[in-house]
């Protein structure tokens, strides 16, 4: 019988970041160099050459600043990119400020706010949706509404590490956005399981660098099936091959358990 890996909530994600910063010596600009370089990589392999606008919405946090490291590879490659900060340059946070000043050195095109509504529901656009990650909370205000109303009107939406306006614990979906894909960071988190698929679209995960030995002895999971440490072991094996790899769900009826594996 085949078993998976189990995903992980919010309050687990934390103490991930926390460990990579404090025991692993691992930075969060580093692991966030390494996020943005493989949602460029995830960009280009969906657009498969094709002549598209990509869209940057970068938040204020870390995730906006994952969006503004793939921005400036982007740039870097050539492809036409633009870049909107719904709440302004003022507002970014410390590390993410240090990735705009970069991507500024290199003549890309930043804007503050969202884009102009008349670009919405543009086939020629890929938009990334790289406002709010796994520390959301569910509380109205009326920037967010606009974005995710905004981003709801696209076509092609790529989301970093979750949709924004998802609950990774529970799974409660309050963006609403439905991207074509969702690149998660390190490990799935458990709202994604039990998500619907077009609440997420195809799902992607990437390494950035956090040992196994973390998942295996420190964040206190029950390895009893479904879940296996083969498939860990299978995970970092894919990772040795690939940085991006494409990820799908399962569910154990017998037991009424969900769990995931990479394809």
């Amino acid at each position: 019988m085949k078993f998976g890996l189990p995903g992980i909530t919010k309050k687990q994600m934390q103490e991930v970041d926390r460990l990579m910063i404090e025991e692993y010596q691992i930075p969060v600009e580093l692991m966030m160099e390494h996020a943005g370089l493989n949602l460029a990589r995830l960009a280009v392999n969906m657009t498969n050459n094709k002549r598209y606008t990509i869209q940057i919405i970068a938040g204020s946090g870390n995730n906006g600043g994952g969006g503004l490291v793939a921005a400036r590879r982007l740039v870097c490659w050539g492809l036409k990119t633009e870049v909107f900060l719904p709440k302004g340059e003022e507002s970014l946070l410390d590390v993410p400020m240090k990735q705009l000043m970069r991507l500024r050195k290199i003549g890309a095109s930043i804007f503050d706010g969202i884009p102009l509504a008349s670009t919405s529901n543009n086939s020629k656009n890929l938009v990334f949706d790289c406002y709010i990650g796994y520390g959301f909370r569910n509380r109205s205000n009326e920037l967010s509404n606009q974005v995710f109303s905004y981003l709801r009107n696209q076509k092609e939406v790529i989301s970093l590490d979750t949709p924004s306006g998802f609950d990774v614990s529970t799974g409660v979906d309050s963006g609403k956005i439905k991207p074509s894909a969702t690149l998660t960071i390190a490990f799935i988190k458990q709202g994604l399981l039990k998500a619907p698929k077009d609440t997420i679209g195809d799902l992607y995960l990437v390494d950035i660098g956090v040992p196994s030995i973390l998942y295996r002895k420190k964040l206190g999971i029950e390895w009893s099936p479904p879940f296996d440490l083969q498939e860990l072991e299978k995970l970092k094996e894919a990772f040795s091959r690939d940085s991006l790899q494409r990820v799908s769900i399962h569910k154990q009826v017998d037991i009424n358990q969900t769990y995931w594996r990479v394809n």
